[in-house]
């Protein structure tokens, strides 16, 4: 049994390590606080903006 892995799955490896750190990962993050925003600046333009509470 050998424990090296051949040349093309080292390389799918590498290229899909890179996709997620340097694309995916920062792509889903910027789009969740967008997303957040959004839905922030929504409720506000229904409900108005946060009051002080008597």
């Amino acid at each position: 049994m050998s424990n090296s892995t051949p040349t093309s799955s080292r390389r799918r490896e590498w290229q899909t390590f890179l996709l997620l750190t340097v694309v995916l990962i920062p792509l889903l993050s910027v789009m969740t606080v967008a997303g957040y925003g959004f839905i922030v600046w929504f409720l506000q333009m229904i409900f108005g903006p946060p009051g002080h509470v008597s």
